[in-house]
């Protein structure tokens, strides 16, 4: 329902504060949100009313019906707007003619480099974060007294979600960063708070730290030697590109990428985690009645939606000074409104 809602502001935006970026643009990422209401917006819109106020005044088969149109319709505009973002990040099949974007291969615009990582991780993501707010409810209702078979159920398929998809979550991930280092590598060394290689050491991972843009280091740092290498090269003797081998107007804010990247990433391990101990309480059968671990699901409601938040925190600032990543900078896209009228209107 918010994407719905959101969507229709979001689209004169692009006119109104976008201006620059529409006309540079427009020829690919016009059509591209053309597909989407066309084969997403009108079917969401549509049945989204029934799901919603439809459940005392309609069968149980078409408000199920309804439900799986909009779940359906959700999924198409995620393929449709990914697909334009993606572009974006990752520029792929077309030509510059007179000053404009001109698209001349479709197959290469839609499923540019990044698409494929970005919708698998964004869609799983989704169902991550609605498993775990199913997961709080339930358990929310359990510490209350009212536990009934709905609720089990609830509880139970919540947490069986969690421990299947949060793992292969984790993979997507590790694909996605590759992909980046891959095309965006200013973008990894920005959220790895990595400013400099040491001879022909090896990359270490920094776990915490505050990387400082003014004085090009992160400071108070704890790192592990070597395993920033192995974990975006996969090897050990191949090294990170690092901030300092990009001109400072084309860094990212490497202190606010570095801790939402971080963000995301402690929230997918505590998701992991809870799977983990919901099969182990599975096991003595205390999956219900196990009040530490219900209450930890209840805080671990918004998880997904934190998640989610801080991974695009991350992946747009992390493009950043890039609209278009190697075409054309933010600073340029806007509509020359002043920068409050500018926030006023998101």
């Amino acid at each position: 329902g918010m994407g719905v809602v959101s969507g229709l502001v979001m689209a004169y935006q692009f006119g109104t504060n976008w201006s620059a970026f529409s006309d540079f643009a427009g020829a690919v990422t016009g059509p591209l949100l053309t597909y989407e209401v066309l084969t997403a917006f009108f079917l969401e819109a549509g049945f989204l009313g029934v799901m919603l106020f439809g459940w005392n005044r309609v069968g149980p088969g078409l408000h199920f019906f309804s439900t799986l149109m909009v779940a359906i319709g959700t999924l198409i505009s995620t393929f449709w707007i990914l697909a334009s973002n993606s572009w974006m990040h990752t520029p792929q099949g077309f030509e510059i003619i007179d000053g404009r974007v001109i698209p001349v291969d479709w197959f290469a615009v839609v499923f540019n480099p990044s698409f494929p990582y970005r919708l698998a991780h964004m869609a799983t993501a989704a169902f991550l974060a609605t498993a775990f707010f199913v997961g709080a409810s339930a358990a929310w209702h359990l510490l209350r007294g009212r536990d009934n078979p709905a609720i089990r159920k609830m509880l139970s398929m919540a947490l069986w979600m969690a421990l299947i998809v949060a793992p292969v979550q984790a993979f997507i991930g590790d694909l996605h960063g590759l992909n980046t280092l891959k095309y965006q590598p200013a973008k990894i060394a920005a959220i790895e708070g990595h400013w400099e290689n040491i001879g022909d050491e090896p990359t270490p991972l920094i776990l915490f730290g505050w990387p400082d843009m003014e004085r090009e280091e992160t400071r108070f740092k704890v790192e592990i030697p070597a395993l920033g290498s192995l974990i975006l090269t996969h090897s050990l003797d191949k090294q990170v590109p690092a901030l300092k081998d990009f001109p400072p107007e084309d860094r990212a804010n490497s202190t606010i990428v570095f801790w939402t990247f971080r963000i995301m990433v402690a929230m997918g391990l505590m998701m992991i985690f809870v799977g983990l101990w919901g099969t182990w309480l599975r096991r003595g059968d205390r999956l219900y009645t196990c009040r530490p671990f219900l209450h930890l699901a209840v805080w671990m409601g918004p998880s997904g939606i934190i998640a989610i938040l801080a991974g695009w925190y991350t992946t747009e600032i992390g493009r950043q000074p890039w609209i278009i990543h190697g075409l054309m900078r933010t600073a340029d896209a806007s509509s020359g409104h002043s920068a409050t009228q500018l926030g006023i209107t998101l």
